[in-house]
């Protein structure tokens, strides 16, 4: 095998890992900005009237999300050429990829529980 090729290919995994990674902070960094915008009142009655496509607007940013992080994950793989590795380094790899998950629908879970709430009249 040629070491160069493997090397790229190997640095391109390495890529696509960081953009799962910068795509759930970017996720985080929009319902942590959501979150503080909703806490005006001014922001928060006007979101009101359109709440309900917030929440599906968000819903389905974030299955795209997740879908990019499903692709990105066959492609990391696909770049490692499927190599046996150490078990316990497969594992945790698994673990991340999960968490990644985990990251992006608790967002939604946040995102529309927040619309929820603010839609409520509390007078």
């Amino acid at each position: 095998m040629n070491r160069p090729d493997r090397s790229e290919a190997e640095a391109m995994a390495d890529r696509c890992v960081n953009y799962a990674d910068a795509l759930a902070a970017i996720v985080y960094l929009g319902v942590s900005g959501f979150g503080i915008a909703i806490a005006d009142p001014d922001i928060r009655g006007s979101m009101n009237l359109v709440s309900g496509w917030l929440i599906f607007g968000n819903v389905a940013f974030c299955s795209g999300i997740s879908l990019l992080l499903v692709l990105l994950r066959r492609w990391e793989l696909d770049l490692r050429g499927g190599e046996a590795g150490d078990a316990r380094v497969r594992r945790y790899a698994l673990y991340f990829y999960i968490a990644r998950h985990c990251v992006v629908w608790l967002a939604v879970v946040q995102i529309v529980g927040l619309l929820m709430v603010s839609s409520l009249d509390l007078r």
